[in-house]
């Protein structure tokens, strides 16, 4: 319910990017792979002289959902212009989370302030805001 919510706030307001793919209804990796072939072929297209070169630059960043810092996540939120009763719902679901390290000795407890909780239905929606 919260990640629909969600959804539809984000694209009744400022939406997001036209280049924004994967994790959004209708928006799949696939057709922005299409997207980049499409525009190679057209590419080829006219002259040596007239015709554009394309060019593509693909970023793999590390472990970006498990180091996401939350303040980021509130901001993106804010200036999606995500309703008051929604970015507090966000704010508590982030809000108080701890980690449990155990072993055969002891065990320990440390707070979090990122990272995207793990199976949370929201966690593709925090990393994907542009």
């Amino acid at each position: 319910m919260l990640a629909g919510r969600m959804v539809s706030e984000v694209e009744e307001g400022l939406g997001i990017s036209p280049n924004q793919y994967g994790f959004w209804k209708g928006r799949s990796t696939v057709q922005a792979i299409s997207k980049v072939i499409n525009w190679a072929e057209e590419s080829r297209r006219g002259t040596w002289r007239t015709r554009q070169i394309p060019l593509m630059v693909s970023l793999n960043v590390k472990n970006t959902f498990g180091t996401i810092a939350w303040r980021h996540i509130n901001m993106a939120i804010e200036e999606k212009r995500i309703s008051s009763y929604l970015r507090r719902q966000i704010e508590e679901h982030l809000n108080e989370r701890r980690c449990k390290i155990s072993t055969q000795e002891d065990e320990v407890h440390f707070n979090m302030s990122g990272g995207v909780p793990q199976g949370s239905v929201l966690g593709p929606y925090y990393g994907s805001w542009n």
